[in-house]
């Protein structure tokens, strides 16, 4: 009966996320949940700006967990900076009751050769530069599909451009994977904008290749986020 009453609970509870999580919610993360992204078109392409201190790793969390408690979620994939996966587990655990493996040497090791990694574990914290510095991960990874992606401080999937020419880095190409194996793709990052509107539109561009396609050029394109990118 328990389990009957939780996989209904979200048809009649809007927020059942908060109601079954440890945590005080403020209105701008409950408006950016709820709001910004379970209430834009799916699936999702957004890319979440607001400023340090705004927790916008609450935010993800309780997009996640909303989403796995309407059956719309069984895979999810965490990239983050390797200084920030033991915080991002911690809080997942602690806060939202969400358990997460963190894809270590020993855990790739602990996989049989046969069998892929990412596709054992479904529900994965993943270092940036471990995935995008190693070819043999990245082939394991474009095998794979998930549900939702999720990229902190995405800035660092940087690309610019020299000599009218887009050079694209390491990790701006782990971006471009990444979005073409997810359903959803969650950029967050307090630095959205260097300062070169061209360098934006690239940035923009692994969320959605066709609409920020090219390189930007004054009075013929219009960085238009609307829609895909909450700034607080």
């Amino acid at each position: 009966m328990e389990a009957l009453r939780i996989q209904m609970a979200a048809q009649f509870d809007p927020m059942l996320a908060v109601a079954t999580s440890d945590l005080d919610p403020l209105p701008h993360q409950i408006q950016a949940v709820y709001g910004d992204l379970l209430g834009k078109d799916q699936p999702l392409r957004f890319l979440l700006a607001d400023d340090p201190g705004a927790g916008k790793t609450i935010m993800a969390g309780l997009f996640i967990k909303e989403l796995a408690l309407r059956g719309d979620l069984q895979r999810c994939l965490i990239v983050v900076p390797g200084g920030l996966v033991d915080q991002w587990q911690d809080e997942l655990h602690d806060k939202l009751g969400l358990r997460f493996d963190i894809l270590t040497k020993d855990l790739v090791a602990a996989t049989p050769p046969s069998e892929n990694p990412f596709q054992e574990y479904p529900r994965l914290i993943v270092r940036m530069d471990q995935l995008a510095r190693n070819d043999p991960l990245l082939a394991h990874l474009g095998r794979t599909e998930w549900d939702v992606v999720v990229v902190d401080e995405a800035h660092k999937m940087a690309a610019h451009y020299f000599g009218g020419e887009l050079k694209t880095t390491k990790r701006y190409q782990l971006g471009q994977l990444l979005g073409g194996i997810t359903r959803h793709l969650l950029l967050m990052t307090a630095t959205p904008h260097s300062g070169k509107e061209e360098d934006f539109q690239a940035f923009l561009a692994l969320l959605d290749p066709d609409r920020f396609e090219g390189r930007y050029r004054q009075h013929v394109h219009d960085l238009d986020t609307s829609g895909m990118m909450c700034r607080r």
